[in-house]
């Protein structure tokens, strides 16, 4: 299936733009074609694109030998900072896109018969697009650790089955246990979703849309709702009230661990703190969590 557009629509007052002035102003006429070809670029890919060291080089090799990799970053920042491209998705995610642009592309793809977005990048409204698929891209690995569970006890069953004619009778009373706790496990992430609902609307804004209180879901349900309460903390504390912000203290904690009350003068001591009785009790909880999901 095509993901991107054969051609996109240029607004007659694209130069006109004070964002797009204020590049040219700095940049010349460099920064408006740069700004152009990102934009054929992020069309053609469908609504974004990663921008890292590797797609500077990459961008200026094609662009010609007027944009070195590093001319291609300054502009790409200076494009971010003016609110060309969605800041905060860059500061998390490392990629370009925007409101407008995915709006023009949603609009595009209007006559598909459905389009697939990433939950965690989408900034417009999905309730005025009735063809979107989303993602969400944190539920893949709990669902592949339950897949290999489910066999392993298949196979096992089969060795049962020979040894005792009654492990039927006893298959499904674990099942039956098996299943109520699912419904616990989903009772409290239920209650937890809402808990985090409440506090994120009244230390960050209202949730806006039902696309972000999927996100916030999502982050519940990957993350666990003593982690994302602690990330709305550190975003508020940070005035970084944003969702993306704390989606990527999420993924920093995720890659890197959990580093609540380090300070940038103490990160020698991250050792001692991983020891601490705070971030084993936190880490016992994550664990916790990822068992009720499994």
């Amino acid at each position: 299936m095509k993901k991107g557009l054969d051609f996109f629509p240029l607004d007659v007052d694209f130069f006109d733009d004070e964002k797009v002035q204020f590049v040219s102003a700095r940049f010349g006429i460099k920064g408006e074609v740069c700004a152009i070809r990102l934009l054929t670029r992020i069309y053609r890919n469908g609504y974004f694109i990663k921008w890292d060291e590797d797609s500077a080089y990459l961008f200026s090799k094609v662009a010609g030998k007027e944009f070195s990799p590093c001319l291609a970053n300054e502009i790409v920042h200076e494009l971010v900072k003016r609110g060309f491209f969605n800041k905060s998705l860059f500061d998390s995610f490392g990629i370009l896109t925007s409101r407008g642009i995915q709006d023009r592309f949603l609009k595009a793809c209007i006559r598909r018969k459905d389009v697939e977005v990433d939950a965690r990048y989408l900034l417009v409204d999905s309730s005025e697009f009735k063809n979107l698929r989303i993602s969400k891209a944190y539920s893949s690995a709990p669902s592949f650790q339950k897949c290999i569970h489910d066999v392993s006890i298949s196979e096992e069953n089969v060795y049962i089955k020979e040894e005792n004619v009654d492990i039927q009778a006893q298959s499904k009373v674990k099942e039956s246990r098996v299943e109520e706790s699912k419904e616990e496990g989903e009772e409290m992430t239920s209650a937890a979703v809402d808990e985090i609902m409440g506090y994120y609307s009244s230390n960050i804004h209202p949730v806006s849309s039902p696309v972000e209180k999927d996100k916030l879901i999502a982050l519940v349900e990957t993350h666990g709702d003593t982690f994302v309460y602690k990330a709305i903390e550190r975003a508020v504390m940070r005035n970084k009230r944003s969702l993306a912000y704390i989606t990527g203290i999420l993924n920093r904690w995720e890659a890197n661990g959990y580093d609540e009350g380090i300070s940038e003068s103490h990160k020698s001591s991250r050792n001692q703190w991983q020891h601490s009785e705070d971030y084993e009790r936190f880490m016992r909880e994550r664990e916790e969590h990822k068992r009720k999901l499994r």
